[in-house]
């Protein structure tokens, strides 16, 4: 039946044998995959839980359920299940592993990071939990600590490029440029298809004042990975920087096209555009921001000094009113682009209207 894609019939037949077998966990698993090939999920989840029930020290039946309560994007669901299964089962160093995963993804990296203290506990020599919480403590900016814990990793497992990649980045954020120079290198002699490495050595070389160096090293990153858009981000920054501004605006373009909710791209690209004397272009393109990008305070100051430049004060001072009301802090932003603000006294009415107690 399962073979014929004729699975409610094969899931009935499933139901008729686990009325006699002896193995009832692996005719609920088999059951729960007739499931998947409908879709139904619930269902799915369901019976592989059933399964586990039975068989509490299957790995495959733990990494099975997580995947389904992921797929499903019930992640608060799954840490309840997997801490009440650790109440029973605390020895299980693979349900303390995806405990860890789903804290992680709910953002709670504190309580990941003891998920998969207690998983290397049960087993010092589970690697991918070193990885994980390595990533873990990289989130909360913990970066000597994630780098003790990626080589542990590489002390398990065979050395890879992305671990490798992690650790250069650790030492790039603690401003050891040239610890991260040498583990992107590292990376790079593995596997020099990974742009991500090739895009932190170009970030080192920009840090190191070797700008020309560096545009050669993103546009190498950016043609292993074209759809990632923070590369041709900070390659287009650094053209910017430059005042390459004929270079510097496809690749703004590019990212706001491919990510509509990308406001810093927004805004550098407008500015490329009023550097090139485009003000009309400029209030366009922030226009466009706006539609997906409604609540955003800083489009909405840049687009009003935009138009104030082009004379059409009415029009900016409407942004500035409705961007005050979103964010008052950030109109630190529209007086770097126009300061003289400060001298017109609508613009300060507008800001004791709007400030907040001791701001």
């Amino acid at each position: 039946y399962s073979l014929m894609d004729k699975h409610e019939e094969a899931i009935v037949a499933y139901k008729k044998v686990m009325e006699t077998t002896e193995r009832p966990e692996e005719i609920l698993s088999s059951i729960a995959y007739e499931y998947e090939s409908l879709n139904d999920y619930p269902n799915a989840l369901r019976h592989l839980t059933k399964a586990l029930e039975l068989r509490p020290e299957s790995e495959d039946l733990i990494q099975e359920i997580a995947f389904f309560f992921e797929l499903t994007s019930r992640e608060e669901e799954a840490i309840e299940f997997f801490g009440n299964f650790l109440d029973r089962h605390p020895y299980s160093k693979f349900a303390w592993f995806n405990l860890g995963i789903f804290y992680s993804n709910q953002e709670l990296f504190e309580k990941a990071i003891q998920a998969y203290e207690f998983a290397t506990a049960i087993d010092d020599e589970f690697a991918s939990a070193y990885f994980n919480m390595a990533n873990a403590y990289t989130s909360i900016q913990q970066y000597r600590k994630a780098i003790s814990l990626y080589e542990e990793t590489l002390k398990l497992e065979k050395p890879d490029a992305i671990t490798y990649c992690y650790i250069g980045e650790s030492w790039e954020n603690l401003n050891n440029l040239e610890k991260a120079l040498v583990y992107y290198n590292h990376a790079l002699d593995l596997d020099d298809k990974l742009a991500d490495a090739w895009g932190g050595v170009a970030r080192v070389f920009v840090r190191q004042n070797m700008e020309k160096t560096a545009i050669k090293y993103y546009e190498k990153a950016i043609q292993l990975a074209p759809q990632q858009d923070e590369l041709k981000f900070e390659l287009a920054v650094l053209f910017l920087r430059n005042h390459n501004l004929d270079k510097a605006a496809p690749l703004f373009k590019e990212v706001v096209n491919h990510n509509s909710h990308y406001v810093e791209a927004w805004l550098n690209y407008s500015l490329v555009l009023a550097l090139q004397e485009k003000l009309p272009e400029a209030v366009g393109i922030l226009t466009n921001a706006l539609k997906d990008n409604d609540s955003d305070a800083k489009i909405l100051y840049r687009r009003a000094g935009y138009l104030y430049r082009t004379g059409k004060i009415e029009e900016a001072f409407f942004d500035i009113e409705q961007a005050v009301k979103l964010n008052f802090d950030d109109h630190q932003d529209l007086l770097q682009y126009l300061p003289e603000l400060l001298d017109e006294p609508r613009f300060v009415e507008i800001l004791d209207l709007y400030k907040k107690p001791n701001s």
